[in-house]
């Protein structure tokens, strides 16, 4: 069974990829990820290169639309 104080499940995730990034949407994925961290990154927003492993990390284009997901 995974350490889920640092491991990531995408999974949750995947239903927001083709859907257009809200405020809504980020409390929703972190609710359904138990509280885990969720950030938006691309080229509307800046970000670290600090590695969360737990993190889920939501990939936007240049028209906040969510195009893929990762962990970290």
């Amino acid at each position: 069974m995974p350490d889920t104080q640092d491991s990531c499940d995408v999974t949750i995730a995947e239903y927001t990829i083709g859907q257009t990034c809200t405020p809504q949407l980020l409390e929703e994925v972190r609710a359904q990820a138990n509280g885990a961290p969720v950030r938006v990154t691309g080229p509307r927003y800046a970000s670290d290169h600090k590695r969360v492993p737990r993190r889920i990390s939501l990939l936007t284009n240049a028209d906040n639309v969510i195009v893929s997901i990762q962990c970290g």
